[in-house]
């Protein structure tokens, strides 16, 4: 049986929106308080916020050249755009832009784990829309898994997974994608591969959990899809595994596919998959929800491990 992971079953939700528009930032960890003063300003800069506000055609010229070459993200659709197709959809939308006010306004800014020159943080992004009674008001927001990387000196967006907290109303529209890009290490991408199917196919859970605490860095977390307001760390997943192979219904559970190496930074690569959960709701109702991960893996003492990942609900057909 394929690896029942059904984590939302045991995780406690968290807090819910903001109500106050001045961006907060978390307290600072102590040993790398300044980084996160750092990234922070990164992270206003990335989005055209606070002291780096302005229109969104500016925003769209100067996010395409903060950007490292091998940026992607994950949006709120589920759908992972390269940088090309990232400034070519937003480029589109500059018409109907007019307004810095549109602009994200990013919230409980927090470093999460520091890798040499990569980073790891979590933010929650909030985006306004004009009502019919031309007021700004915010209608959607979401988690966001954000990953920097140390580029000649500066700290630089390197991908991002979005992980709504709050989705728009209304018909979804898919972006036009580009032509598939190869992968970047082929040999990397079957290693890694193999490693994203096994920690989820084992039946053995004393196995599963052996493995993962072999798998995983201390630091390692994950945005759920369906919890997205709480903090999966590597602690609770081995405390929950247990409890999750007496609990799980015939079925139930998370299988993966669809993997691909997105791009490596040293001893950081950067992936996606896609993750189709099989769960009952309240009405015994059986579902099936796909999700579109950014997964972080990096090389520690020469072998490679997980390090994080978001999930993201796909809310377009898949082909």
């Amino acid at each position: 049986m394929k690896y029942a992971w059904v984590l939302g079953l045991f995780l406690l939700a968290g807090c819910g929106p903001a109500t106050s528009t001045a961006p907060v930032v978390a307290s600072p960890s102590s040993d790398n308080a300044e980084l996160e003063k750092t990234l922070w300003d990164a992270n206003q800069k990335w989005l055209c916020s606070g002291p780096y506000m302005k229109s969104y055609k500016d925003c769209v010229e100067s996010r395409s050249q903060f950007w490292t070459d091998q940026f992607f993200e994950v949006v709120t659709t589920g759908e992972l755009l390269n940088k090309e197709e990232m400034v070519a959809t937003q480029s589109a939308g500059i018409p109907s832009n007019p307004d810095p006010r549109l602009s994200p306004y990013p919230d409980a800014f927090k470093l999460r784990a520091v890798y040499g020159n990569f980073a790891m943080a979590t933010d929650h992004t909030y985006f306004k829309v004009k009502d019919k009674n031309g007021n700004f008001v915010f209608n959607r927001a979401s988690k966001v898994l954000r990953l920097f990387v140390k580029d000649n000196g500066s700290w630089r967006p390197a991908a991002a997974g979005l992980v709504p907290l709050i989705q728009p109303d209304g018909p979804v529209t898919p972006s036009k994608h580009l032509k598939a890009k190869p992968s970047p290490d082929p040999a990397l991408e079957k290693q890694l591969a193999e490693m994203d199917r096994a920690w989820m196919d084992s039946s053995d859970v004393n196995k599963r959990v052996t493995y993962i605490s072999k798998l995983f860095t201390d630091q390692w977390f994950e945005i759920l899809g369906w919890d997205p307001t709480g903090d999966t760390t590597k602690s609770l997943v081995m405390e929950v595994l247990p409890k999750l192979a007496l609990s799980n219904k015939p079925g139930e559970g998370v299988v993966q596919d669809q993997f691909q190496l997105q791009a490596i930074f040293g001893d950081v690569a950067l992936a996606s998959d896609r993750r189709t959960r099989t769960w009952t709701d309240d009405k015994g109702h059986v579902a099936k929800t796909p999700h579109r991960t950014l997964l972080v893996f990096v090389k520690q003492n020469g072998e490679w491990k997980s390090a994080g990942a978001s999930l993201t609900p796909i809310l377009t057909p898949e082909k």
